[in-house]
């Protein structure tokens, strides 16, 4: 009997160590489970974040595009250029006496408003997006303002921490 009881202290020991040992494997394993969740939900946000920003940017520069007068044109251009990067820049910008004169010589109005834009991809080094614009145009041809609905895709890339425009095409 006495072996008995001096047999099972040293099981009830062991046993302890063993519920120890699996509580803190549990406790661990936890742990980087919600560290794993915490960063997953922080690149959910910074992926939303860029979403968001990269839209934003794509709308602002549309509306620019979409949006030029004749008798403002200098100014619209600057608009333009003021959310573009590279080569399209450089067009807004190096040409811009040449451009305002033939802007001029056409007496060019267009005017015009985003209707939607989606996001088609963005990840972190640039993005792309589709806008669909409705406006009119009108110039010394057409006198009277002539309905004209644009879909455009823009590619986007972040420059110092701001979406910029890289390219604009008009698509079907």
């Amino acid at each position: 009997m006495r072996e008995a009881r001096e047999g099972l202290p040293a099981a009830r020991a062991t046993g302890l160590w063993v519920l120890v040992a699996i509580l803190a494997v549990g406790c661990a394993v936890g742990g980087m489970q919600v560290a794993q969740a915490h960063d997953a939900r922080a690149r959910d946000a910074a992926r939303h974040a860029r979403y968001a920003a990269a839209l934003a940017a794509a709308g602002d520069e549309a509306t620019a595009f979409v949006n030029v007068d004749h008798e403002t044109a200098a100014a619209d251009l600057a608009r333009i250029a003021a959310g573009a990067t590279g080569p399209l820049k450089s067009r807004y910008t190096d040409d811009v006496d040449r451009i305002v004169r033939g802007l001029s010589r056409d007496a060019l109005v267009t005017e015009g408003e985003v209707l939607w834009a989606g996001v088609v991809r963005v990840d972190a080094s640039d993005a792309t997006v589709l806008v669909a614009t409705r406006g009119t145009r009108a110039d010394r041809r057409t006198k009277e303002p002539v309905t004209r609905d644009l879909r455009l895709r823009l590619q986007l890339v972040p420059v110092d921490g701001e979406w910029l425009t890289s390219e604009i095409e008009q698509v079907e």
